[in-house]
């Protein structure tokens, strides 16, 4: 051990006791310097556990929150509606009805499955269309609400044009000859009959044309004067009026120019007033045929 003797002094001082106390203070000072770090990472991990948790409460609290709001809202919402749809105040007061021309007001209110009294709120407008989609006589239809009381039905129906006869009954069918609905008493209407023969049913596109040129007055002849229409694989479109007892043939091939020719000839025909002794007339092949009655030949 080292001592060092100091001038003009009067005791000796033990510098390896300063060294050696020094060295422990030292030592204390690295000993919690090197225990710090670890209970802060304990202590940070103690606070992150805790915020941890307290982030998945307020989490849960703020989705059992969400939760009770929707709730409420629904059985709310409930509420509203049960008493809404038993209110007088949408009791359905007033159906317009709009477009039925064969069908009635009481048929269409029977077939759609709604009525005055009804609470409008309960009525399904998709139910309504759809059931009067399905009947035979309807091809398109809306509905619309207009709140408190009143409904307003727009209908376009398929409009007959013939009788078809068919498994031994009468029905009513289209321009192009399909089929609508049978024929009663209820619905009744007077119109041509009309028949397709085998092998004639490529023609029944002829049919809506012939129709439409007889109303455009391409043909002297009366939409009402038709008792019946027959469509044959040889003579196209035969038209029989009854009222003249006159069968006119309007063959498919060149159908503008039979049917001009044939038009032409007719009212030569009625000009010379001639057209009641004729029995039959042909268009075919460019050419017109008459055949005249034989008590006027």
């Amino acid at each position: 051990m080292a001592f060092v003797l100091k001038k003009n002094s009067g005791r000796i001082r033990n510098t390896s006791y300063r060294i050696a106390d020094r060295s422990g203070f030292s030592a204390r000072r690295s000993s919690m310097l090197g225990r710090m770090p670890g209970a802060l990472m304990r202590k940070a991990g103690r606070l992150g556990r805790s915020s941890g948790l307290r982030s998945i409460l307020a989490i849960l609290l703020a989705l059992l929150a969400t939760a009770l709001m929707f709730a409420c809202i629904g059985a709310i919402s409930l509420w509203l509606y049960s008493k809404a749809v038993t209110s007088d105040f949408f009791t359905t007061r007033h159906i317009d009805i709009a477009g039925n021309t064969r069908l009635s007001r009481e048929m269409v209110l029977q077939y759609g499955g709604i009525s005055e009294g009804d609470n409008s709120l309960a009525v399904s407008i998709a139910d309504v269309e759809r059931n009067l989609r399905d009947t035979p006589w309807v091809e398109e239809v809306t509905v619309k609400r207009l709140l408190p009381d009143r409904f307003v039905i727009k209908l376009k129906e398929r409009m007959p044009s013939f009788w078809v006869r068919k498994d031994g009954a009468l029905y009513y069918a289209n321009e192009k000859g399909q089929i609508i609905a049978p024929v009663e008493s209820k619905n009744f209407l007077s119109l041509p009959t009309l028949t397709i023969m085998p092998g004639a049913a490529d023609s029944a596109p002829y049919l809506e044309k012939f129709l439409k040129d007889v109303n455009n007055g391409l043909l002297p002849v009366e939409a009402g004067d038709i008792a019946s229409v027959t469509l044959s694989p040889s003579n196209g479109v035969e038209v029989y009026l009854e009222d003249r007892e006159l069968r006119l043939s309007i063959a498919t091939d060149d159908w503008e120019g039979n049917l001009g020719r044939l038009g032409v000839a007719l009212g030569d025909l009625a000009r010379r007033r001639e057209l009641g002794f004729v029995r039959e007339a042909r268009a075919v092949d460019g050419n017109v045929w008459i055949i005249r009655n034989r008590a006027s030949q």
